[in-house]
């Protein structure tokens, strides 16, 4: 039997649900570096446990008994009775794999299945190995027995309620956590219902999940008052007498033989009572959207960016100082509606970057490598989009870090460095762009090594090799089929994952930029529009044409000076700092019936960054920068290689979007 995908109550515990899951895996990894953090093994144990009553409410029985399990060793583990160690952070890893698998079953519309028996008699077995390692725990000077019978009669209750306040059972803090969603308490045995007071619940339990950890310690404090009323004989209160009521020894016999009521409720509870409504407003504050009505809004937005380009260049023909103003406000409003829709698109890259604690720590484990990952920026924002986009090429750029560029600890301390090895990833918003980076203080890259590899790979002859620079050297690593690696390992590859990073990069219309040095270590830089909706380009004319250069591509223009060109083997160059690059006539590619007799009189070359490398384009005429919609092609141009879509100017007329990597391969007969 499939699942109602569309059941609200089950989408609210998806969405939950992988928030909690995504927390547990940079949790469970800290918890490596920190294992007796009280605070993070009970944040462990929460997630577990929420996770673990969702599933039950939706009788996802293959979840909810392994979540139980894991649940109730987290529990011996913040108490105190186990420890951690590599080989249960494993096991505990494993079944963080499995509930991922069964959370996309779920979200398919399919019951998870069940886990492995393996992995539950795993844990089964650190459940009940009492003959493992515990914290010795010191013995009280007095037992408490003795301490009753020894103090004061006035003293003896208190020290009694003391006792009590420290004794909560595994079955009542469950219990309280149902509390907390809203649920009863079936953890509670019916023996401990008739002797255990339940706490009295509070508008929480009917409000918002979320919970701060101070109502949280002010529930524990309930709970552990109402064992402290219990032991504490009630303070004689006056009260008026009821004639319907029956007297005082019936009725204190007849609660007796009842079930106790609830104790009054504490400070502390009164205290989340007052902070629960807040909670629910705060809650009433947000709304989920399915992203393809915010797809809708961009794509309007988009349209409306269109016209007022439009209206901007019927304008300049006008000179009516109101117009201009009302143009203005139109442009003042359409940013703003614009930076709006984008910033409900916007997620945070730590959606992506929270995988990485995970990954370095399974690779540098199964290298036997130490290796410490700092991560910075997490809370930059970008599109939804790039955020999915950007996954994999950076789980390839950090594995590769970690496998080729980090070397072993004895490696390092031979060569005077610590023995555990860094890697740091980071993220921060330039301007309209986003700025990724994957350092490592590892062995570094030698350009001599790689020219001499590329040589024995037949990519190049030797003349050709000795004269690339050091970029184009570490460029390198890009190309198909290219690896430093001498044995192929499932880490390391078989040379086919860094040329994919390149192309997933450019087809988002990003560049790569790579320095190294020799024993210090490798730095990748990524640069990458904020959205892929709207893309600001520079606007050039060929003949009677219009194209639109992706303006993160592009890196300086200047005036064509042939005396400063040379051809070197067969390929026009240009003299750019002292450097040559190539240089490539566009007209030549895309426009036809040009001859070399109407050249205008004025060239312009446009440098532009194509994957790694740069190259300059030379085009007739400079129109400026403008921010486009990306239309797609239509069905006559679909398949035409080098372009990334079209757009429409502010003049009304079509201008094609180029895709620069695309274009070098089809003419130039590059890899780019």
């Amino acid at each position: 039997m499939a699942l109602d995908t569309d059941d609200e109550i089950l989408q609210d515990f998806l969405v939950e649900a992988e928030e909690i899951l995504e927390g547990l895996n940079e949790q469970l990894v800290e918890l490596e570096n920190s294992p007796q953090d009280a605070d993070l093994l009970n944040s462990i144990f929460r997630g577990f446990h929420t996770i673990k009553g969702g599933a039950g409410f939706l009788s996802l029985e293959a979840m909810v008994n392994l979540c139980h399990k894991s649940e109730d060793l987290f529990n011996l583990l913040r108490q105190g009775e186990r420890f951690v160690d590599a080989d249960m952070m494993d096991t505990f890893l494993k079944v963080l794999d499995i509930l991922n698998t069964m959370f996309a079953e779920i979200k398919s519309g399919q019951y998870p299945s069940p886990a492995d028996n393996e992995i539950i008699e795993q844990l089964s077995v650190y459940i009940n190995n009492d003959s493992a390692v515990a914290a010795p725990e010191p013995e009280p000077e007095v037992a408490p027995e003795e301490q009753v019978e020894e103090v004061e009669p006035s003293q003896g209750s208190e020290s009694a309620s003391a006792a009590a306040d420290d004794e909560i059972t595994d079955d009542e803090f469950e219990a309280l956590l149902d509390q907390l969603h809203g649920n009863s308490a079936p953890g509670i045995k019916d023996t401990e219902k008739a002797s255990t007071p339940a706490p009295t619940p509070t508008p929480t339990s009917t409000g918002s999940d979320d919970i701060t950890e101070e109502e949280f310690e002010a529930l524990l404090d309930e709970l552990q008052g109402a064992k402290k009323a219990q032991a504490e004989p009630p303070a004689p209160t006056p009260s008026v007498p009821n004639p319907a009521s029956p007297p005082a020894s019936d009725k204190a016999a007849e609660t007796k033989a009842s079930a106790p009521k609830p104790v009054e409720k504490a400070p502390a509870a009164e205290k989340v009572e007052a902070k629960a409504a807040p909670a629910k407003q705060a809650a009433d504050t947000s709304v989920r959207v399915d992203t393809s009505r915010l797809d809708e809004i961009m794509n309007m937005v988009g349209e409306l960016v269109l016209v007022r380009n439009r209206i901007s260049t019927l304008e300049s023909a006008f000179e009516n100082e109101e117009m201009a103003k009302a143009v203005n406000n139109l442009r003042v409003v359409t940013g703003d509606l614009q930076t709006a829709v984008m910033k409900t698109r916007m997620q945070p890259i730590k959606k992506v970057f929270g995988r990485f604690p995970r990954v370095v720590r399974d690779i540098a484990r199964s290298l036997k490598k130490d290796i410490d990952l700092e991560l910075r920026g997490e809370e930059t924002d970008l599109d939804k989009n790039l955020v999915e986009a950007l996954a994999d090429p950076l789980v390839h750029l950090v594995r590769n870090a970690v496998d080729h560029g980090i070397e072993m600890p004895d490696v390092r301390e031979a060569a005077g460095k610590p023995r555990q090895g860094k890697v740091v990833l980071s993220a921060a918003q330039e301007g309209d762009h986003i700025l990724l980076t994957i350092a490592d203080d590892g062995a570094g890259m030698n350009p001599e090594t790689l020219r001499r590899k590329a040589v024995e790979k037949g990519m190049m002859d030797e003349d050709t090799a000795g004269r690339l620079t050091e970029s184009e050297c570490f460029s390198l690593i890009f190309s198909p089929g290219f690896s430093m690696k001498q044995e192929i390992s499932d880490i390391s590859g078989r040379g086919v994952g860094m040329d994919v990073v390149k192309t997933s990069i450019s087809k988002l219309n990003g560049v790569i930029d790579i320095q190294s040095e020799v024993g210090v270590g490798t730095t990748l830089s990524i640069k990458v529009p904020l959205t892929l909706a709207i893309m600001p380009t520079l606007m050039v004319m060929l003949g009677e044409q219009i194209f639109a250069f992706p303006l993160v591509n592009v890196n300086e223009i200047f005036h064509l000076d042939l005396s400063k060109t040379n051809v070197v083997d067969g390929q026009q160059t240009i003299m750019v700092r002292n450097k040559a690059l190539p240089l490539f006539y566009l007209s030549k590619w895309l426009t036809k019936g040009r001859t070399d007799g109407k050249k205008p009189e004025i060239e312009h070359v446009v440098i532009v960054n194509v994957g790694t490398q740069r190259v300059g384009f030379v085009v007739d005429v400079l129109l400026g920068q403008e921010e486009v919609v990306i239309k797609p092609l239509g069905a006559l141009l679909q398949g035409t290689h080098g372009f990334a879509g079209a757009t429409i100017t502010g003049d009304g007329r079509i201008a094609l979007i180029l895709d620069f990597p695309e274009l070098m391969k089809v003419h130039a007969n590059r890899g780019y």
